[in-house]
């Protein structure tokens, strides 16, 4: 049931992914995840009412026998488990919808499902001894799973252009390593784990900086914050391997805009690329900061018109045509055409794609 959850939640479409993909919609996901991560911090508690609990164990104790039975025991078991996780859960079933993705959809959700189910089987089965006895340490694993609710808020707020993604990712980088004691010395005779958490929490501070450094040069790659060309701009020098020239892509909004274009790419004997965009789309974004700034990828394309369908708007009816022309189901899309208007099915790709990758898949003339 949960892998099911999970399939429609990533298959819902693109228009339902391309609604929870604009500014409010991440917004309000992300409030959703930040709110979850401070019930795992002490602030407040979720949980289903105690009147309502009561009753569903009242309920079970009742049942047992036949396979319906246990299934429904099952099912309540899974509700009462269920209040337990929920922040968890509504962040799977929110990366799902966002990424759009059913099998990645089905696969955390069945995961999330077998591992809770293996620790009710296990104790069902006898072996209540092997769980852990409750304590400090639950304290610290919330909390831990807490910073990993706002990371996931951090990363889904990174596919909305206007948010300083890096700045973000920086402040929780930042607060984390000093509350592991990256800032504090280790008192004499300290444990092992003690100079553990010192040194992630040290790690994490200065990543932290290097993020708040890059987030001010207009970087937001959290896995690359400063590059090359941040620090070569900050020293006010042109880095070695930066494109003299870029990619200028030409934006069509309609179908009469796109036939002009391609008659014209006709005319002067010219294969296209024609890009499907969105602002929402975070593929999308990846591209245009890593593939389409490749110096290779730059120079491949040269024989290239480029031209850009923007669908940020799912529901305006020119981008809705532009994707029903070639039954493009959602961004990031790249469809290739010869020089005479003819498109290359099997060239077209889906998806983030590396340079080295885009290069190697790229038609050539």
């Amino acid at each position: 049931t949960y892998a099911v959850i999970g399939a429609v939640a990533g298959a819902t479409g693109e228009q339902l992914q391309a609604y929870f993909q604009n500014i409010w919609a991440i917004g309000a996901i992300a409030v959703i995840l930040a709110l979850m991560a401070l019930s795992m911090f002490g602030f407040y508690q979720l949980q289903m009412p105690a009147i309502l609990q009561s009753r569903l164990n009242e309920g079970s104790t009742r049942l047992g026998g036949s396979l319906g039975m246990t299934f429904v025991l099952g099912a309540v078991a899974a509700l009462i488990v269920g209040a337990c996780v929920s922040p968890l859960l509504i962040s799977v079933l929110g990366i799902a919808i966002l990424k759009g993705d059913p099998w990645l959809g089905a696969a955390l959700m069945f995961a999330m499902a077998l591992g809770m189910g293996v620790i009710l089987v296990a104790v069902g089965a006898g072996a209540g001894f092997l769980v852990p006895r409750a304590g400090a340490w639950m304290e610290q694993v919330k909390q831990v799973f807490g910073v990993l609710l706002l990371g996931v808020a951090v990363y889904l707020l990174g596919a909305v252009p206007v948010v300083p993604v890096l700045l973000l990712w920086s402040a929780l980088l930042i607060i984390t390593g000093v509350y592991l004691g990256a800032t504090q010395a280790v008192p004499a005779g300290a444990s092992g784990w003690r100079y553990l958490t010192k040194g992630i929490g040290t790690l994490l501070l200065v990543w932290g900086v290097l993020a708040m450094i890059g987030g001010f040069s207009g970087n937001r790659d959290i896995l690359k914050p400063v590059s090359w060309q941040n620090l070569a701009t900050l020293r006010g020098t042109a880095s070695p391997d930066t494109p003299a020239t870029a990619l200028h892509f030409s934006r069509v909004h309609n179908l009469p805009a796109l036939d002009a274009e391609l008659a014209a790419a006709r005319a002067n004997d010219q294969p296209v690329l024609l890009d499907y965009y969105a602002d929402w789309c975070s593929d999308c974004l990846r591209m245009e900061q890593t593939t389409f700034q490749d110096p290779l990828v730059i120079q491949a394309l040269a024989p290239y018109r480029l031209l850009q369908v923007d669908v940020t708007d799912p529901a305006d009816p020119a981008s809705r045509a532009l994707k029903q022309r070639y039954g493009v189901f959602g961004p990031p899309a790249m469809l290739f055409f010869d020089t005479v208007g003819t498109e290359l099915t099997a060239a077209r790709l889906y998806g983030y794609r590396g340079p080295a990758e885009f290069v190697a898949r790229l038609p050539a003339f």
